[in-house]
């Protein structure tokens, strides 16, 4: 008995543990081999969180320099924008602008982390282990980061020019939905309200949304026919309508009439410009999106027509133009409803346009033909160009949906960064008591096997 048991003494001074084998304690050994195993789990979930930390701060660095990249397209943009440039001056700029984006592509499609691509969209719904059993994993997303999949989503309202005879719009439609990336909401306004008046009511759910919008009414008028006489017009925008008056000597050449509508734009808020160098068309814009009315059109004689088309939010496109006869006194005057543009760092949906909660027909709605709405399309950096002032700034606006998506990936990487932090912080935490309890379970207690 006492060879018995100095063996068993020898034995657990020379391998420092209390069980040696199973018929030392069988209960003991099951749970010592269990905490073993959580042990080594925790201390590889350590290892392999601030694995996933480097990771994440290795994409988020890349995403630093694409957001300088954006800065700097942005101030080319804002440049571009001044008429101080010549059309030279542009191509220089854009110039610029496609190296830029050529290194913002460039640096989604080859920044990676032991091989794997962490920009170029193959890195989605990847795991991390951050937990000794299975499933105790957390979640990375990094979508495509290149030019093509960076911008701003847009949906823009349609315009239209309306034949009047009362100065009122025809629309009928008092609300739609908005789904956006941060939730739904219905847009409610009174029935022939104007575009800026929509866009203030989509604004006033974006915190819901993660909707924006805009409004802008654009209008273009030429003259069919060398006038009779004086032309003379009654206009109005956002503000007071004021009689506009002017002689035309040529159809090909509106400088009177520009002038006489710029006289007015602090009454009306309707100011011209001609259609680039043509000087036959005039381009009629109110800033705010109000609706622009063209009405008691008259030359004297009756035979000269006023055209007028409605633009969309940019003015690079016109719808069906609508004739205003000449000596039509209270009829067939022209209103023309302006775009309200919205827009979103990612897609969102337009539905149930209605009017009095019955779906609405393209007469009365802004957005077409029947129970109208649709999916916002995407307005890439990849297409952007600074070759002009329109493109200018429609780029300012594209550019900013692409920091702002930058950003919010940015964002939520640095919010899984601090939390692995924290799961580091834990897990070292858990590892150290499991190993005091395996130590009191298994480990040799040499004062009492000395002392025995």
């Amino acid at each position: 008995k006492v060879n018995k048991e100095m063996e068993a003494a020898m034995e657990q001074l020379s391998s420092g543990k209390r069980i040696n084998s199973a018929a030392d304690d069988a209960a003991g050994l099951s749970i010592a081999t269990r905490m073993e195993s959580n042990i080594r789990g925790l201390n590889m979930a350590i290892k392999n969180a601030a694995d996933g930390q480097s990771l994440i701060n290795t994409a988020e660095g890349a995403m630093d320099e694409q957001t300088n990249i954006l800065q700097r397209m942005r101030e080319l943009a804002v440049q571009s924008s001044n008429a101080t440039n010549s059309v030279a001056d542009r191509m220089a700029l854009q110039d610029e602008v496609t190296q830029l984006r050529t290194e913002l592509d460039r640096i989604a499609s080859t920044t990676s982390w032991a091989g794997d691509n962490l920009l170029n969209g193959d890195f989605l719904s990847k795991s991390f282990q951050i937990g000794a059993m299975a499933s105790e994993t957390t979640d990375v997303s990094i979508g495509n980061q290149s030019s093509g999949y960076l911008g701003v989503y847009r949906f823009d309202s349609t315009a239209q020019t309306q034949a009047v005879t009362d100065a009122t719009s025809d629309k009928l439609v008092t609300d739609f939905d908005v789904l956006g990336k941060d939730g739904a909401a219905e847009a409610t306004f009174a029935a022939k309200s104007t575009a800026k008046t929509i866009a203030a009511a989509v604004n006033a759910d974006s915190s819901a949304t993660g909707v924006k919008a805009e409004a802008a009414t654009k209008a273009r008028i030429h003259l069919d026919a060398v006038p009779t006489s004086t032309v003379t017009f009654n206009l109005n925008g956002g503000g007071t309508k004021a009689a506009v008056s002017a002689t035309v000597v040529s159809n090909t050449d509106l400088t009177s009439v520009l002038d006489a509508i710029n006289a007015l734009s602090g009454t009306t808020q309707v100011t011209a410009t001609f259609d680039g160098t043509d000087k036959s068309k005039l381009i009629l814009t109110d800033a705010d999106g109000d609706d622009i009315l063209i009405e008691n059109f008259s030359d004297t004689g009756t035979s000269t027509n006023l055209t007028v088309e409605a633009g969309n939010f940019d003015g690079t496109s016109w719808e069906a133009e609508v004739d205003v006869i000449s000596a039509a006194t209270g009829a067939n005057d022209a209103l023309v409803s302006g775009v309200v543009r919205m827009e979103s760092s990612q897609s969102f949906t337009i539905s149930d346009q209605e009017a009095a909660a019955t779906d609405s027909t393209a007469v009365t709605g802004y957005f077409g033909s029947g129970n109208a709405g649709g999916t916002a399309s995407l307005a890439a950096v990849s297409a952007l160009s600074v070759a002009t002032t329109a493109g200018a700034q429609s780029a300012i606006a594209v550019i900013d949906g692409a920091l702002s998506r930058v950003n919010e990936v940015r964002s939520e990487l640095g919010a899984v960064s601090n939390r692995l932090d924290y799961t580091m912080s834990n897990l070292g935490n858990i590892v150290i008591h499991t190993e005091a309890s395996q130590s009191r379970i298994q480990d040799a207690d040499f004062a009492k096997v000395t002392g025995d």
